[in-house]
């Protein structure tokens, strides 16, 4: 059996105040993450951020969604700084090229004898590196049968090829090739066949040593 002893407050023993809640304000540190977030500083914003999400889960200020923010800009700074810095390798032209007017030593993609090739960086995978230009024009006035511009390269592209290794004979893995001028090309003006390397089976993946 409990004696059970109850009491009651009177009027005068309590005191009820009433009034608005005050907020305890924004946190400095996350207002900090954010401006310096917004300004690309991210080293800074990294370490005010951390800072500022520490303070926030003791201090129940406001302020974490500035922060977050804070950190979210950093990152993304971060990620333009890395496509800014990192190389960008154009592995294809956006149209293709004439021959013609490519240089000695640029490497490109073409289906054998054609006027239009697709220009390529030498470091990736390609079908034909260049490697000299012959005279074709053997005093003709007017375009001569394909197959006489085709015999007349031949020799002369071989005999390139062969000089363009100064150091030795050409390796035999390594084939050349003929381009002569089409009548349209011969009809602008070109009176070269370019010689080019390439690779008796697959593909080059470097520019040919000499």
């Amino acid at each position: 059996m409990f004696d059970e002893t109850r009491s009651t407050l009177s009027s005068h023993d309590q005191t009820t105040v009433r009034g608005p809640v005050e907020s305890p304000g924004t946190d400095g540190f996350a207002i900090a993450t954010f401006v310096l977030g917004l300004l690309g500083l991210v080293p800074l914003a990294l370490g005010f951020g951390t800072r500022a999400l520490i303070r926030l889960s003791r201090n129940g200020r406001d302020g974490t969604g500035l922060a977050v923010a804070g950190l979210v800009l950093s990152v993304l700074w971060i990620g333009v700084g890395w496509v800014a810095l990192t190389p960008q390798h154009a592995t294809r032209a956006t149209a293709p090229d004439s021959i013609d007017a490519m240089a000695i030593g640029d490497c490109l993609d073409s289906d054998a004898d054609a006027a239009q090739v697709i220009r390529v960086a030498c470091d990736v995978p390609h079908d034909e590196q260049i490697a000299a230009r012959v005279d074709v024009s053997n005093g003709w006035e007017t375009y001569p049968r394909l197959t006489k511009l085709q015999e007349l390269a031949q020799p002369l592209c071989q005999i390139a090829a062969a000089a363009y290794f100064t150091e030795g004979t050409p390796p035999p893995s390594i084939e050349f090739a003929a381009h002569v001028p089409t009548e349209s090309s011969w009809g602008a003006g070109a009176r070269e066949a370019v010689c080019t390397l390439r690779q008796v089976s697959g593909k080059l993946t470097a520019s040919v040593p000499r």
